[in-house]
This record gives structure tokens, C-alpha cells and sequence, in this order.
């Protein structure tokens, strides 16, 4: 049996760790590289009265207070995924709704359940993509967004320290802003001999997109924003 591919974690804390652990268990060797960390920031309710909160990101019910979330849990929470819905019912939201995965549903999910003009409540990070908003927006709903967390680059000063010398076979990217980060990184003349022949798996269209067009002849997109998808992609190289 050969050596184990080495797969590049680039996902931010405390998610990194449990994604190198199943990867462990699948066979393969994790390197673990956050290239970004999700940070808290002072988050305030604007006044008024709401029907229901809207969930795109475990972050955002992870990095708010306990008391903003405990002011929010007599209304019924709208969640992107199942993990996000169930941060929220460990938070101490009753009622919540799960979607499949995707800002876009999620809004075509609360047009749907919600009388014209409701009020919603978002949940977010600073970072974030607009489709959730707009679709909302355009399916008649009222949106205010209450940010409970931000996300911030990591500096690796030490870069070839972390990786090692081995040569890195694959990446898993989760985000534009890490496929962002990646591409800067690469720049560093200290790991381009370990990092050239790698395969890079996009957990969306959005995030191979912004991949420069040399990367994309050896990049791949799940079939589903999840890792899950990402893992099964990962088991067919």
C-alpha cells in the first residue's frame, strides 16, 4: 500500500479539525491550513417587530450573544441546511425549518411559509453573498440583517513549516473568499514545488470560477454544497 494523499484543509476552526478527522478515517492525510478565522463583533437587534429570524451559517448562531439569540427564540428560525438548523435548536430555537443547502432556496422556502411583507430577521457574517437577500427581497419580505460575525484573513508566516515537504495532492476549498487566499499563497515561491500538481475540489460552480484558468483544468465541483459531496468527489479521484 502506498502513502496516504495528502489533502489540504483549508476551512476555517473549529470546522478544519472535525474535517481532518473524518479524512483520517477515510484513508487519507490531512494537512490542516485554515486560510481564514470567523471572529465576533458586536451585534445589535434593530428595533421592531419581526416573524421570523433567518439562519445562512453555523457562525452566525455560534459567534452571537446568548442574550441577542435568547430575545430570538420565540420565533420560528429558517435554516440554510441541517447543521445550521441544528446549531440553532442547540442555541434554544423550538421551531426551525431546514432548507437544502442553498441561500436561494432558503429565501424561495420563506416566501413561501410567510405572508407578504413579513418581516425576517438575518442572521449573518459580514462576508456573505448577496443571494439570499435579494431573492428574499424579490419574493416580497422585509429583511433586516443583524451581523454577528466577521471573517479575517490568516497570515502564515512560516508557510513551508506547515505544510511540510511532501507534495500536497489535493485541496478542498469551501469558499471564494479561502479559493482567494489560496491563490495569494500559491505566489510563495517557498511551496510551489509542493503545490503544482494538485487537484483543487470547489464545494460550488462560484468558487471554480474564481479560480485563475491553469487551476481549472485540475479542479472539480461537488454535485451538492456540502461536504459530504465534497468527501464522495474526494473517494473518485
Amino acid at each position: 500500500m502506498g502513502e496516504a494523499r495528502r489533502v489540504l484543509v483549508t476551512r476555517p476552526e473549529p470546522g478544519a479539525s472535525h474535517t481532518a478527522r473524518r479524512l483520517e478515517e477515510m484513508g487519507f492525510a490531512p494537512v490542516v491550513l485554515p486560510l481564514s478565522e470567523t471572529v465576533p463583533v458586536v451585534a445589535e437587534i434593530a428595533p421592531g417587530r419581526y416573524d421570523a429570524v433567518a439562519i445562512t451559517s453555523v457562525n452566525a448562531i455560534r459567534h452571537a450573544e446568548p442574550g441577542l439569540i435568547g430575545s430570538l427564540i420565540h420565533l420560528p428560525a429558517y435554516a440554510v441546511g441541517e447543521k445550521t438548523a441544528n446549531a440553532a435548536r442547540s442555541a434554544g430555537f423550538a421551531d426551525v425549518t431546514a432548507g437544502r443547502g442553498d441561500g436561494e432556496a432558503l429565501a424561495l422556502a420563506l416566501s413561501g411559509a410567510l405572508r407578504h411583507g413579513a418581516h425576517v430577521l438575518y442572521l449573518a457574517g459580514r462576508v456573505r453573498r448577496p443571494d439570499f437577500e435579494a431573492k428574499a427581497v424579490a419574493g416580497g419580505l422585509e429583511i433586516t440583517v443583524c451581523e454577528t460575525y466577521d471573517t479575517a484573513d490568516i497570515d502564515y508566516r512560516d508557510l513551508r513549516g506547515r505544510l511540510g515537504d511532501a507534495q500536497i495532492d489535493v485541496a478542498l476549498i469551501y469558499s471564494v473568499f479561502a479559493a482567494k487566499a489560496l491563490i495569494e499563497l500559491a505566489k510563495r515561491p517557498e511551496i510551489s514545488d509542493i503545490w503544482e500538481k494538485a487537484w483543487v475540489l470547489c464545494l460550488s460552480p462560484r468558487i471554480l470560477e474564481s479560480l485563475p484558468e491553469r487551476w481549472q483544468a485540475r479542479a472539480l465541483v461537488s454535485e451538492r454544497p456540502d461536504e459530504q459531496a465534497l468527501f464522495k468527489l474526494l473517494a473518485s479521484l
